[in-house]
C-alpha cells in the first residue's frame, strides 16, 4: 500500500472515507460468532448509536465508562462517543467492584454500560455498586441482549431496550430536520479530548490519560509506517486479542486497522488456541501481542499442526525479549517488529526498521519518527518544570517524546500531568535508554525503567542490562530482577530465574555466568523459579515487578535473620 495522504481531522474521518471507497469491505468480523460489519453498516450504526446517545444528553466532554469485552457493539459504541465528543473510557473486565468505583469517581462518567451475568462473571455486581456509590452515574446499560425476567439489574436498561429499532428510526427522521447530529459533530476538533485509558503501571493507582483524536491518529501512522503500508488495503487482516482497556488493543491494533481501511478480526478474550484457530482460518496477515501470548501459543502441543503460512507481519510490545525470543518470531512470521509505546503516547512512537536482522533488532526498540513524533533522551526535568537538555547519543538519560502524538494529561490530575509533561510539552516517559548507530539506522535502546533502576555502590544498575545478560545463558527462560534494601549497598540485587524445560540450574552456575559483567552489576541473590510456573502479571501481562519485589522481600528477611544477605555480599565490596 502506497503511502496515503493520511491526516484527516479526525477519527471517524478514516471509516467514514473507507465506506464510500469501499462499501461492501469488512470492517469488524467477531471470531467467535462470525459477526460481520461492513464499513458502510459500520458508519450508520454510528450514527445510530450516536443519535441516543445525545437523546441521553450526553455530549461533548462527558464522560462515557465501559466494562466490556471486544465486540463490534463496543467499537461502533467508541467511535459514537468520538463523534459527539464524549470521552469513552474502557475499564478491564478484570477490575474488582472496588476498584471499578475508585476509577470511576477520578473521571465521574454519566453513562456506565457493562456486560450481564456471563460463565465467568457476574458483571451485574458490578453495576449494582456503580448504582451504590456512584451517584453522578445517570445511566446504567446492562449488555445483555433481551433479558429474562431476573436477569437484568434494577435501575439497568437492556442494550437492545437502548437501541430499540423504532426508537432509533425516530431519531434519525427527527435528525433529519433537526441537523442535531451534524451541530454536534461539528463542534469537535483535532484537539477534542476523545479516549480515556487508565494507566496500568506496577507502582501506585491507576491515572486516568486522556487522549485526542490527533493523538490517536499520529499514532495510528507511527505504526502504519511500521508495517501497515507494506500491504494492500484488503490484504490487511489484523487479530486483536488484546483487551479494550490497553492501548495495544484500542488505539494500536484496532483504530490503526480502521485508519487504514483493513478489517479488524477480533476475540472478546485472549485464548491461545483461538488465537491460532482464528488465524487459520481467516488467513490472519497481522498480529499484535505480549511477549507472554506468543509463549503461550508457542508451548502448545499442537503448535505446529496450525497453517499460519498467511502472517506476514507479527508485532510484539510490552516487556524485553532476547534473542532465542526473536527467532521463534522469525519462524512464525517473515516480518515482525517492535517500538517503544505507552499509554501516555496513545501507543508507539518508535518502530524498528524493516530488513534488519534479528542481532540487530535484539535490544533496541525502534526508530523515531521525527516529522510524527519526535524522540529525545534527555537529563531530568529541570527545577522550574523545563525538560532537561538533550544528551548525546551513546548517553544514558529519559527518554522523552515531543509533538502532537503526546497526551493531554491525566484527567484532573494537574500534579501528575505536570511530572510528566514539561512546561515546554516534553513527555518524560520513565524509560531510560540511549541512541546509537546499527548499520544505517539511529536506533533506540531501553535501559529500563527510571522507578526501577537500582543505586547500588554509587552505581545506577538497569535490571534490563542485567536481565539480558542472565537471559544469554543457555539454561535460561525468563529472568527478572529487583533492587531490595541493603545496609551496605544501598540497594542489593535480586535475581528470579526460570530455567528453560528440562534445564538443571543452579545458582551457583548463574554466578559463575555473572563474573562476566562488572561486580556491581551482579546479583546479591539468585532464586530460582519453578520452570512450570509463570511469574506474577499485571492485567496487560507484563510481569508485576511490585509482586516480584514483595517475594523478593520476604525471602531477604530469612536471608537476613541467618546474615546472608547484607553480609554476603561485602566480599565483593571493593571490587
Amino acid at each position: 500500500m502506497s503511502v496515503q495522504e493520511w491526516k484527516l481531522p479526525l477519527l471517524n474521518d478514516y471509516p467514514e472515507k473507507w465506506a464510500r471507497i469501499d462499501p461492501a469491505m469488512p470492517a469488524l468480523i467477531q471470531y467467535e460468532d462470525g459477526n460481520t460489519v461492513t464499513y458502510k453498516q459500520f458508519n450508520t450504526l454510528v450514527d445510530f448509536f450516536a443519535l441516543r446517545l445525545l437523546d441521553m444528553g450526553i455530549g461533548k466532554g462527558d464522560r462515557v465508562a465501559t466494562m466490556l469485552v471486544l465486540v463490534p457493539e463496543h467499537v461502533i459504541l467508541m467511535y459514537a462517543c468520538f463523534k459527539i465528543g464524549a470521552i469513552i473510557a474502557p475499564l478491564d473486565v478484570r477490575l474488582k467492584e472496588a476498584e471499578v468505583v475508585r476509577d470511576l469517581n477520578k473521571i465521574k462518567p454519566r453513562v456506565f454500560f457493562f456486560l450481564g451475568e456471563t460463565p465467568l462473571r457476574d458483571f451485574r455486581e458490578v453495576g449494582q455498586a456503580v448504582k451504590e456509590s456512584c451517584p453522578y452515574v445517570e445511566h446504567l446499560v446492562q449488555f445483555t441482549p433481551n433479558p429474562k425476567p431476573g436477569e437484568l439489574l434494577e435501575g439497568a436498561v437492556a442494550i437492545t431496550s437502548l437501541m430499540n429499532k423504532p426508537k432509533l428510526v425516530a431519531l434519525k427522521l427527527k435528525d433529519i430536520f433537526t441537523g442535531g447530529l451534524k451541530k454536534a459533530h461539528a463542534k469537535i476538533d483535532r484537539h477534542t479530548p476523545a479516549l480515556i485509558i487508565f494507566t496500568t503501571g506496577t507502582t501506585g493507582e491507576p491515572k486516568p490519560a486522556v487522549m485526542s483524536h490527533e493523538n490517536i491518529i499520529v499514532q495510528n501512522e507511527v505504526l502504519a509506517r511500521g508495517f501497515g503500508y507494506e500491504m494492500e488495503r484488503d490484504e490487511l487482516r489484523m487479530l486483536i486479542n488484546l483487551p479494550p482497556s490497553h492501548v495495544g488493543c484500542v488505539t494500536e491494533q484496532l483504530m490503526t486497522t480502521l485508519f487504514l481501511g483493513g478489517t479488524a478480526h477480533m476475540l472478546r478474550i485472549f485464548d491461545p488456541k483461538m488465537t491460532l484457530e482464528a488465524i487459520e482460518k481467516y488467513k490472519i496477515t497481522a498480529l499484535g501481542q505480549i511477549p507472554t501470548q506468543y509463549r503461550l501459543e508457542w508451548a502448545l502441543p499442537e503448535y505446529g499442526n496450525y497453517d499460519l503460512s498467511s502472517l506476514r507481519f507479527a508485532i510484539y510490545g510490552g516487556s524485553a525479549v532476547d534473542s532465542t525470543f526473536l527467532k521463534e518470531m522469525a519462524k512464525m512470521a517473515p516480518g515482525f517488529g517492535t517500538g517503544m509505546g505507552m499509554t501516555e503516547t496513545a501507543g508507539f512512537y518508535t518502530f524498528t526498521a524493516r530488513d534488519i536482522t534479528v542481532e540487530e533488532m535484539a535490544g533496541q526498540v525502534g526508530a523515531a519518527f521525527d516529522e510524527l513524533a519526535p524522540v529525545t533522551v534527555r537529563k531530568p526535568m529541570q527545577p522550574d518544570g523545563k525538560a532537561g537538555e538533550v544528551l548525546p547519543d551513546g548517553e544514558v538519560g529519559e527518554i522523552c517524546a515531543e509533538g502532537p502524538i503526546v497526551f493531554q494529561g491525566y484527567y484532573n490530575l494537574p500534579e501528575e500531568t505536570a511530572k510528566a509533561i514539561s512546561k515546554d510539552g516534553v513527555l518524560y516517559t520513565g524509560d531510560m535508554g540511549y541512541y546509537k548507530m546499527v548499520g544505517a539506522n539511529r536506533a533506540l535502546f531501553l535501559s529500563g525503567r527510571q522507578k526501577f533502576v537500582i543505586k547500588q555502590k554509587g552505581y545506577q544498575v538497569y535490571p534490563d542490562e542485567v536481565q539480558d545478560f542472565i537471559a544469554s545463558h543457555p539454561k535460561v527462560d525468563i529472568v527478572d530482577v529487583v533492587g531490595i534494601r541493603h545496609e551496605i549497598f544501598d540497594e542489593g540485587i535480586f535475581a528470579f530465574i526460570r530455567p528453560k524445560k528440562g534445564a538443571d540450574l543452579t545458582p551457583e552456575e548463574i554466578a559463575e555466568h555473572c563474573r562476566g559483567i562488572a561486580a556491581y552489576k551482579r546479583p546479591q541473590h539468585i532464586e530460582i523459579w519453578p520452570h512450570d510456573k509463570e511469574f506474577p502479571l499485571t492485567r496487560v501481562a507484563k510481569v508485576d515487578k511490585r509482586e516480584l519485589k514483595i517475594a523478593a522481600e520476604k525471602i531477604v528477611e530469612e536471608l537476613r535473620s541467618e546474615g546472608r544477605w547484607d553480609a554476603a555480599s561485602t566480599q565483593d565490596a571493593g571490587d
